[in-house]
């Protein structure tokens, strides 16, 4: 009915009513949320901000599918003259952090090579847990959008990024 919620009831009946026409209003709200397409960060809205300004061709969340069939979706697929860059755009959160590892880990699986690969970090290194940190670099180069003088040269050049941290000996 046009998107609205339509109840009857009698009218000794009114608080039961209300009560169906909430959960009802509930229930619309939270199918919509779901069905909502995914909103982009700040920090991915910005990389694909930066990526259009240096007329550097990529992929919006393509899918990279992995040798036994599982399949994951990073931020961006940079479409570099030498080599394909899988991004993973990682704002402010440590869970968005933790999310990143198994990624790049699970890319790493895909015959993606350590320079094929890339978490974009929100501010700095002093933004995050070194431990965090330390380990990400095990598996990819890690970046920060503080520093995107460096990301350039990594993407279009390839110089490689230094640790973010420096290992413990």
């Amino acid at each position: 009915m046009d998107g609205l919620i339509v109840g009857r009831r009698p009218l000794e009946q009114a608080a039961t009513l209300v009560a169906d026409i909430s959960g009802a209003m509930l229930t619309t709200d939270g199918l919509r949320w779901l069905a909502a397409t995914e909103r982009d960060s700040k920090l991915v809205r910005q990389l694909y901000a930066y990526l259009a300004d240096a007329r550097i061709a990529y992929d919006r969340r393509p899918t990279v599918e992995l040798p036994r069939g599982a399949k994951v979706r990073p931020t961006a697929r940079i479409n570099l003259p030498k080599r394909t860059v899988l991004v993973q755009a990682v704002g402010g959160s440590e869970q968005g952090l933790e999310h990143a590892l198994p990624l790049v880990q699970r890319i790493e699986r895909a015959d993606y090579a350590f320079d094929q690969r890339l978490v974009l970090l929100k501010g700095n290194p002093q933004s995050w847990p070194p431990d965090h940190l330390d380990l990400l670099a095990d598996h990819t180069p890690v970046g920060f959008s503080d520093r995107m003088d460096a990301i350039t040269r990594f993407l279009k050049e390839g110089t490689p990024l230094k640790r973010p941290v420096t290992p413990e000996p």
